[in-house]
């Protein structure tokens, strides 16, 4: 037993005396965990960024143009063939663009691929490669899936006023004497810049220019269909989307590098993307007060993506058919300013109501749909003007409306 306590003297003892003899001991392992408990709490969670999606808008993304895109892209003859084949670029960057940044999401040990390669490759697979195809291909990008629902970070600079009258011309005259026409229109715009008093009023737009750019999208015309779906036979006095009320906008580059290609001296050049694609301000990234009630697409079964398109940027009206009643006849210009239009600007692309005022607004209720509209609002406070407005016929009367009538009774 003797043996036994001096045992545990001799090997436990020294043991508890060198560790009370440590300064600091007590307090230091009473201070560890809290110092970990600090640490813990001042440390932010870590923003999970998603790389399965690509935004020009992200700070490190705003380079040149040709940093990333090559013009031409080495496919632009598989993709375009014969006479439709033409420079352009029709490809997404070559991984070598990416690697800069990218090289560790490019190689992450994520199954079955790295979620980079979705911004590109419709399958995210090493075994199949496909590519989305490029918006700049037009019908073939909308037709696929990442096209139903596109929305491009970049605003189209399109000035309307140098181009209606000089394109309109084109249709006339030789390419030489376009190019002639373009330096004199060009000679004109910087005139105008500085203006000198003149008797001579403006020449009204040549609207035949219109037509390269718009025209009527899957119109009725002699067909007795006259809606673009089916709609139930109860539809009434109920909206259901009719053909013909869209009119088109480009989708591609080839109306535009007809003048502006890469071996033609007129200014920008096909190659210089940045002076028509124009990234969208801040902001402006928030949706426009458009007339568009998202649920409409489903319940007249569109899927068109060129209408749901023009559709959802509706700033006026979204029930307005191109092709209905006396709208054919009337000019661009009764209800497009043109030459006031920033196209990188909604706020410009509004269609007055004034500009209905010829058919739709008159003295009384009995004469014209705006009036009559106003009237049931005034009878009751719930119903919705629907002949024009998807959205807006739930708001209060916009006092547009109000002095729009007040002027067409003489007040």
């Amino acid at each position: 037993m003797a043996f036994i306590v001096i045992a545990l003297l001799t090997f436990v003892a020294p043991r508890l005396i060198s560790k009370a003899a440590m300064p600091g001991a007590e307090s230091e392992s009473q201070q560890r965990p809290q110092t970990r408990g600090r640490a813990t709490r001042a440390s932010a969670p870590t923003r999970r960024i998603n790389y399965s999606s690509f935004s020009h808008q992200t700070q490190q993304h705003r380079r040149a143009c040709n940093d990333c895109h090559k013009f031409p892209s080495a496919n632009w003859k598989k993709v375009r063939t014969g006479d439709a084949a033409f420079p352009d670029v029709t490809e997404y960057p070559e991984h070598s663009s990416c690697l800069e940044c990218h090289r560790e999401q490019f190689f992450a040990r994520e199954r079955p691929a790295p979620a980079i390669c979705s911004v590109c490759h419709v399958a995210n697979s090493p075994r199949n490669t496909t590519r989305w195809p490029f918006p700049s291909l037009g019908d073939t990008f909308y037709a696929s899936k990442r096209g139903q629902n596109f929305v491009s970070d970049f605003r189209i600079n399109f000035p309307h006023a140098t181009h209606i009258e000089i394109v309109s011309q084109l249709q006339n005259d030789s390419r030489e004497a376009y190019a002639a026409h373009y330096v004199r229109a060009a000679a004109q715009s910087e005139a105008a810049a500085h203006p000198t008093p003149s008797p001579t009023p403006a020449p009204t737009p040549n609207e035949s220019s219109c037509n390269v750019c718009h025209q009527t999208y899957k119109p009725q015309g002699n067909s007795n269909e006259e809606y673009v779906t089916k709609p139930p036979p109860n539809l009434g006095d109920a909206f259901w989307l009719k053909k013909g009320t869209f009119k088109t906008v480009l989708t591609t580059h080839a109306t535009c590098f007809t003048c502006h290609s890469a071996d033609a001296d007129i200014a920008p050049k096909s190659s210089d993307c940045a002076t028509c694609h124009k990234l969208t301000p801040l902001t402006q990234l928030a949706p426009a007060r458009v007339d568009f009630d998202p649920r409409a697409p489903a319940a007249v079964a569109i899927t068109d993506p060129i209408m749901l398109m023009r559709w959802r940027r509706r700033e006026s009206s979204a029930t307005f058919r191109h092709e209905g009643g006396a709208h054919p006849d009337q000019a661009c210009a009764s209800c497009h300013n043109v030459t006031e239009m920033n196209t990188t600007d909604d706020r410009t692309m509004r269609v007055p109501v004034m500009s209905c005022n010829l058919c739709h607004i008159g003295a009384s209720a009995d004469e014209a749909v705006l009036n009559a509209e106003m009237e049931q609002r005034k009878r009751s406070s719930s119903f919705q003007c629907t002949k024009c407005h998807l959205t807006f016929g739930r708001e209060p009367v916009p006092q547009s409306h109000i002095q729009a009538v007040r002027a067409a009774q003489g007040h």
